[in-house]
């Protein structure tokens, strides 16, 4: 995985998938090619002999989960502060002054109205603006500004659906990336996130149509062994606890 933003689903602008698309005849097409009919049956749950990926850091509480946290962001080169709803502004603007201010561009996530949140100047990534402002913006953007929507422990990676006020563009583009990540998304390692994702989506929740997961800055150590920070994304992260 790349230290920054792998990501799995189609290459759209982070739209979700829409019904009366051509789903059923790309599964007929492919159960064709197989030269079999098309299974409609349930996938079987296996009985997994060794639950390793469940019971890795089950027993940790919050507070240990917050310390596993930050120490794994000391080594992914992640700055890790911690700061209370009432202080969030004035943190957020602290660390966009220290990064040499804007332009800011954030998601449009309704968060930010919730905790009170406001930027002057900043650009707020919307399906109404259409992609290509969009993405003129997150390219001309320094900071890049959002929420999680799930932060694992294990690896410092923070996870965020693609959505259309939350394009993929929006965390590769800027200099520079901060994640908002409040305590109770915290949890101990990808088998949790992908968990509640699967109950969203057998509750009819329509996800976006590409999950990131960033693990800090881009760098890359493929060149004679050498670190490069910033190779195809921003060059420092920051995870702000909240």
């Amino acid at each position: 995985m790349n230290k920054l933003h792998s990501n799995s689903g189609s290459p759209s602008n982070g739209g979700p998938i829409r019904e009366g698309s051509n789903r059923e005849s790309f599964l007929d097409r492919v159960a064709g090619s197989l030269g079999r009919p098309r299974r409609t049956d349930s996938v079987v749950r296996p009985d997994w002999k060794h639950t390793v990926h469940l019971d890795t850091l089950s027993d940790r509480t919050p507070e240990q989960l917050v310390e596993i946290l930050k120490e794994q962001c000391f080594f992914i080169h992640t700055q890790v502060i911690e700061s209370t709803p009432e202080l969030l502004q004035q943190t957020l603007g602290d660390l966009i002054a220290g990064y040499g201010g804007g332009p800011v561009v954030r998601s449009g996530d309704p968060r930010f109205a919730e905790y009170g949140l406001s930027f002057p100047g900043d650009f707020a990534w919307s399906e109404h603006a259409g992609r290509e402002e969009n993405v003129r913006r997150a390219e001309a953007a320094n900071i890049a500004l959002v929420f999680a929507d799930y932060a694992l422990a294990e690896s410092g990676t923070v996870v965020l659906a693609s959505r259309p006020d939350q394009g993929r563009a929006l965390h590769f583009l800027p200099a520079h990336y901060i994640a908002v990540i409040e305590r109770e998304r915290i949890v101990p390692r990808s088998t949790q996130a992908m968990a509640d994702l699967n109950r969203r989506v057998e509750a009819g929740e329509n996800l976006g149509s590409c999950l990131n997961m960033i693990s800090g800055p881009s760098n890359s150590a493929d060149i004679e062994m050498q670190l490069v920070v910033g190779v195809h994304g921003p060059l420092r992260a920051t995870y702000v606890l909240v």
